[in-house]
């Protein structure tokens, strides 16, 4: 794995990349896991409806570095070119602190173009967790890891991908990658997770 560059990104940075990720997040040293979707209603004799799936939430920052996609596998996915990636930390008013790898766009001002996120379920499987989303505004994507959608956010699109142990994300602020780019920018970053 590369060595970790560090980078302090500015809030607005963080909060984008993590609002892309389209995932209920738990960050340590913030006192308890973000609230996941309400629990389904019970069922009972009379209504034979089965519950949905629950979903848990996620503990982030399991790995030092997520910059799991390099610049070329970005640029791919992105139709563009960027600058390498970075591994960018940000401290909050609370004193808490996250992280989540970068991509910059190579032209111009270097704008924030996609983050990579990685994180762990606090129950369930990854691919439990990718499967058990909203219905709307996301759909499957077959032939990359456990499970894999892409979700339709306000900033743009972002692929949750569940590996054997970490759910990862991948977020693209601005553009529509074809299914193809997403199934390689997917299997690059399985590829480069640890064992």
């Amino acid at each position: 794995m590369r060595g970790r560059r560090s980078a302090v990104l500015p809030a607005a940075v963080y909060v984008a990349a993590f609002l892309l990720a389209g995932c209920t997040t738990a960050v340590p040293g913030t006192g308890s896991p973000a609230p996941g979707p309400a629990p389904p209603p019970s069922t009972s004799a009379a209504d034979p409806t089965p519950s949905a799936p629950t979903r848990s939430a996620l503990a982030a920052d399991v790995l030092a570095d997520e910059c799991l996609l390099d610049a070329l596998g970005f640029s791919a996915l992105l139709g563009r070119p960027v600058l390498p990636p970075e591994q960018g930390e940000v401290e909050r008013a609370d004193g808490s602190s996250s992280s989540s790898c970068v991509a910059e766009s190579a032209r111009g001002f270097p704008d924030p173009l996609a983050a990579v996120n990685v994180y762990e379920p606090r129950a369930g499987t990854p691919a439990d967790f990718v499967r058990a989303g909203p219905p709307q505004g996301r759909r499957e994507l077959s032939g990359v890891g456990e499970a894999a959608v892409l979700v339709d956010t306000a900033p743009g699109v972002t692929m949750q991908l569940a590996a054997t142990r970490y759910v990862v994300t991948i977020a693209v602020l601005d553009g529509a990658p074809s299914d193809d780019a997403w199934r390689a920018a997917g299997a690059a970053a399985l590829a480069a997770l640890p064992t």
